[in-house]
C-alpha cells in the first residue's frame, strides 16, 4: 500500500505547491490523477517515486519511507514522466532497453518474455534497430512505457501517457495497463487530462485543485460531469430587471462588461433551463450560444457539487 501522510511541498518558504496531501492507495488500485495545470500532480507523483524530498510529511510503500530508501524501492517502482526521455538518443531503442535489463539486473527470460508481451501490445518490435532519435515523438512515448515495465513493477506512475499516441495506440496501452493490473496485481496511478477512459480502467479519480486534494472518489461523477456540464454564453442590449441582472452577473464564471456578455456553466440540465428562464426576464438578448464546458470547467463543475453535498 502507499500511504501519504501530511505531505507538503513549499518553495522559497511561500510558495505551497502541495498542501497537507493525505491519501492511501491500496495495491491493485488503478488511480487517476486530474486536476488542472499548476494543481500539483507532477509534483505529488515526483514526491510518491521518491525524486522529489517533501518539506513536511512522508510517502511509504509498505511503511518503507520512499525517498529515504529508494534504492531499495526503485525495482519496485516503473515511472514515466510527462516528457522526460530516459533513452540515450544516439544508439538503436533494443540497446537501451538492453541496458535497462542490466540496471533492473534482468535475466534473459524475463527480459525476452516481457518483450514480447509489450510489443503484443504496444507494437514497438519494428523499431528496435532504429536510433532513439530517429523516431516520431508517439513512437519515443511508446519506447520509454516499454522500458519502465520491462521489470514487472509493483507499482506504475504515468505523467501524461498518451500524449502524442493515436487513438488505437491509446487503446491498446490502456488494454495492457488493465491486463498487468488483473493479472499482476499491478497498482496504477495516471496523471492525465484525458478522461475518456477512466470510467472503464480506473477504479478511484482523484482531483487535485491548488495543492489540496478536493476530491476523492468514482470516476464516474466525472464522466457524468463531462456528459452533463453546459457551457451558455449570454450576449445583450441592455438589462430589463436590474435586480434579477445583478445576482446572474454575480454567479456567472466569466464577464465581458465591454461586450456585455457573460458564460454560465450547468451541471445538470434542469439548471440550465431555469437559468434561461431568469435571463429573458433580466435582459433584451442579443444572441444565446450553448457548448460544452472544457476540461477545466468540468473541475470546478466537480469540486462545486461536491462543496454543495457536504
Amino acid at each position: 500500500m502507499i500511504s501519504i501522510n501530511h505531505l507538503s511541498i513549499t518553495y522559497n518558504k511561500s510558495a505551497d505547491i502541495l498542501k497537507n496531501i493525505n491519501l492511501n492507495i491500496e495495491n491493485g488500485e488503478i488511480i487517476a490523477l486530474l486536476g488542472h495545470n499548476g494543481s500539483g500532480k507532477s509534483t505529488l507523483i515526483k514526491c510518491i517515486s521518491g525524486v522529489l524530498k517533501p518539506t513536511q510529511g512522508c510517502v511509504t510503500f509498505d511503511n518503507i519511507n520512499v525517498f529515504e530508501n529508494r534504492k531499495k524501492i526503485i525495482p519496485d517502482i516503473g515511472v514515466v514522466f510527462n516528457q522526460k526521455p530516459s533513452f540515450i538518443i544516439d544508439i538503436s531503442v533494443y540497446d537501451n532497453l538492453l541496458f535497462f535489463k542490466a540496471i533492473y539486473e534482468l535475466n534473459n527470460i524475463h527480459f525476452a518474455k516481457n518483450l514480447e508481451l509489450i510489443d503484443k501490445y504496444l507494437d514497438v518490435s519494428h523499431l528496435y534497430r532504429k536510433p532513439y532519435r530517429k523516431l516520431s515523438f508517439g513512437e519515443r512515448v511508446k519506447c520509454e512505457i516499454a522500458s519502465v515495465l520491462l521489470h514487472s513493477p509493483r507499482y506504475i506512475i504515468l505523467d501524461e501517457p498518451t500524449i502524442g499516441l493515436d487513438y488505437n495506440a491509446k487503446k491498446r496501452l490502456y488494454e495492457l495497463l488493465l491486463y498487468l493490473n488483473k493479472t499482476q496485481k499491478t497498482t496504477i496511478i495516471i496523471v492525465t487530462h484525458e478522461v475518456d477512459y477512466i470510467e472503464k480502467i480506473c477504479t478511484r479519480a482523484i482531483i487535485l485543485s491548488k495543492g489540496e486534494v478536493h476530491y476523492d472518489g468514482s470516476p464516474n461523477t466525472i464522466i457524468d460531469s463531462l456528459k452533463h456540464t453546459i457551457s451558455i454564453t449570454v450576449t445583450y442590449a441592455s438589462i430589463r430587471n436590474e435586480k434579477l441582472a445583478y445576482v446572474i452577473l454575480q454567479e456567472a464564471q466569466f464577464e465581458d462588461k465591454e461586450k456585455q456578455l457573460f458564460t454560465h456553466h450547468f451541471f445538470y440540465e434542469d439548471e440550465k433551463n431555469a437559468y434561461l428562464e431568469k435571463i429573458i426576464v433580466a435582459f433584451n438578448i442579443l444572441e444565446i450560444s450553448t457548448g460544452i464546458a472544457s476540461l477545466r470547467e468540468v473541475f470546478e463543475n466537480v469540486l462545486q457539487e461536491v462543496q454543495r453535498n457536504k
